[in-house]
């Protein structure tokens, strides 16, 4: 791999996304993870979904949303599915999401995606309090 292969690494946080640079060069990603962070922190609404005729075209979930307020058990069982159904596509193969109340308000996602014919990736995003943290086992910065 080449570090000007792939897309610019997209690092998620509180208002909104960064993307990092080493010596003027974007940080580029091959693997999974800017996909899963878009598909999961886009809003359903999201103004670009009008150029989609296919509804399988659209991005966007009710993720982020669900995660706000009080957590019950119920709440986390409805986060687990819409993380399961935003990361629903034949470039995501089988997942599979374990959603924890670590404490308080704090969440812990595990998304373990496994793609045909692909190494099995694991991507797995920390809230704590508004904040979001995203970790993966093979994280872009450590490819530059």
């Amino acid at each position: 791999m080449s570090r000007f292969d792939g897309d610019p690494y997209l690092i998620m946080d509180e208002n909104g996304a960064d993307i990092p640079f080493v010596g003027g060069q974007p940080v580029m990603d091959q693997g999974f993870e800017n996909q899963a962070n878009i598909s999961l922190f886009t809003d359903g609404e999201w103004f670009g979904n009008i150029l989609f005729s296919d509804p399988a075209e659209k991005i966007g979930s009710d993720f982020v949303s669900l995660s706000k307020g009080s957590i019950t058990l119920s709440k986390l069982n409805d986060i687990r599915q819409s993380a399961e159904k935003s990361l629903a596509s034949d470039s995501f193969g089988r997942v599979t999401t374990t959603v924890e109340n670590v404490s308080g308000s704090r969440l812990s996602v595990t998304n373990l995606i496994e793609p045909h014919g692909r190494d099995i990736n694991q991507i797995i995003i920390e809230k704590n309090g508004v904040n979001w943290i995203s970790q993966k086992n093979n994280p872009a910065y450590k490819k530059v």
